[in-house]
């Protein structure tokens, strides 16, 4: 999300961002459900897209009701491992 110009979102757009979390120990279909399913569980969470082939989730969340730590301690607690800080998505 483009949030350049603040003026054009609407009040809810403006708390959403959008994260990227490589992820490592993804190794099956069934990694990429519990993970969905995790990372959905977290209030705040509007989106979750997960690629097991580029071991990446892809993370929409209100800002105002979680943070990437959070979401890094969802992952943890569910037996998988962010590799690196997410970093928010260019639009």
């Amino acid at each position: 999300m483009d949030k350049r110009n603040i003026d054009n979102l609407s009040p809810e757009e403006r708390f959403f961002d959008t994260s990227k979390i490589e992820i490592d120990g993804m190794t099956c279909d069934n990694c990429v459900r519990i993970i969905e399913d995790a990372l959905r569980g977290v209030d705040g969470v509007r989106e979750v897209r997960v690629d097991r082939t580029r071991r990446l989730a892809t993370v929409t969340y209100d800002t105002r009701k979680t943070h990437i730590p959070a979401l890094h301690d969802t992952l943890l607690s569910h037996g998988y491992r962010p590799t690196r800080f997410a970093e928010p998505s260019p639009g």
